[in-house]
This record gives C-alpha cells, structure tokens and sequence, in this order.
C-alpha cells in the first residue's frame, strides 16, 4: 500500500469515528496517523486540531490546549489554532491571554467576524469597554447582519453613557429579532434613563412576556 493511501486511509478512519460521535475511537485514529513517519506538517497541524477539539467535547480543556498548541508548532499560521486556544482561555475566564490569542487569530485572518467578535467580549468583561466597542465595531463591518455584535456594542455603549448609539444598535438588534427580549430590556432600561417611561414600560413588558415564552417553549422540547 502506497504511503499517500496509508494516510488517507487513517484520516477516513479518524473522520468516520468522529462522524458518528465516537469520540474516543477518532482520537485513537489521529494519534495513529500522527504516528505515521511520513506526515507532513499541514496533515499533522489538521490532526492536532481535531484532536484539541475532541478532548475539548470531552471536557478535557487541558489535553485540548496542548494541542492547540501542538497545531501552532506545526504550522504557525493556523488561525483556526489560534482561535480555538483563544476561546478556551475565552471559557476559563482567562480574558488576558484570550485576547492575545484572538489577536493573533485576526492577524492571521483578518475577515472573521466571530473573532473580532469574541474579542470584544474579552474587552468587555474586563471592563476595557472603548476597545471592546472598536471590536464590535469591526465585527459589524464584516457582517452588517452580525445581531449578536450589534447587540454587544449597544451594551458596551451604555456603559460609556453614549445613549443615542446605545438605542440605535439596541434599535437594530430588535428589528433583526423581534423575540430578542434580552434587547427589549436593555432598551427599556435604555429608555427608562432617557425620561421615556411610557416607552421603557413598553419594552419592559415586552422583555417579560418573550422570555416566558421562550422558557416555555425550552420546557416543550425537553
């Protein structure tokens, strides 16, 4: 058998597994195609990739980091590594070193929203809310329809008392989701500041009325 058929094989193997949820066995597949003495470093950056995100469905944060890093080594312009050792230090709470990382990411890539995105909310839970605005921003100028950055950056501008391009995002975020009751209330709260009450207690109800029915509908499908 030919060396490019033995690694095919091995990564059909690998796919196969993860495919059909048997976790387990697909990491079992790409240690063995790492093993192999004739991968290259793309094929190796790939395999440490896959093999952090099934440690990370594992709840193995840590074996998922090393290999993250491992993908790194092998190829130091693999954004998507980046990202992912970005989100996980995102997860841990570790908002410093995620935003190097997300960083790191946008260089490598600098057309992805989600990571600016992220990095935004890194910015924002640490309380940097000019620079997480600079992040949503960016977000948004990739993807016009992004409702979770405009969200984001309505909030971040409430922090910095800038009500008018608070409501405008908050404005935006309800005419691209009308369920989204977590916008009504801030933009009630919003309004509420504003001197609006009539408004404010519009939305209010509103915020209330749809988040009981989204706890309801939750409650159906389990």
């Amino acid at each position: 058998m030919s060396t490019a058929k033995e690694l095919s094989d091995l990564m059909i193997e690998a796919y196969t597994q993860q495919k059909n949820g048997q976790l387990s066995l697909a990491i079992q597949a790409w240690n063995k195609l790492l093993k192999h003495q004739s991968i290259d470093d793309n094929l190796k950056a790939n395999a440490y990739l896959s093999l952090g995100n099934l440690h990370q469905l594992q709840g193995s944060d840590d074996l998922a980091i090393d290999n993250m890093s491992n993908a790194i080594q092998a190829n130091p312009n693999s954004s998507e590594a980046y990202f992912c050792l970005a989100y996980l230090e995102q997860e841990k709470e570790n908002f410093g070193s995620a935003i190097g990382y997300f960083e790191q990411a946008i260089k490598l890539n600098n057309a992805d929203s989600g990571a600016f995105n992220n990095l935004g909310n890194c910015y924002d839970r640490l309380e940097q809310s000019i620079e997480a605005i600079g992040a949503y921003s960016q977000a948004i100028c990739l993807d016009e329809y992004y409702i979770a950055a405009i969200y984001n950056r309505g909030n971040a501008y409430l922090k910095t008392g800038q009500d008018a391009l608070a409501l405008a995002d908050l404005n935006r975020a309800i005419e691209l989701d009308e369920h989204f009751y977590q916008a009504y209330y801030n933009r009630g709260t919003l309004l509420k500041r504003m001197g609006k009450s009539i408004q404010a207690e519009q939305d209010l109800t509103k915020a209330k009325a749809l988040a009981q029915q989204a706890l309801e509908s939750k409650e159906e499908i389990v």
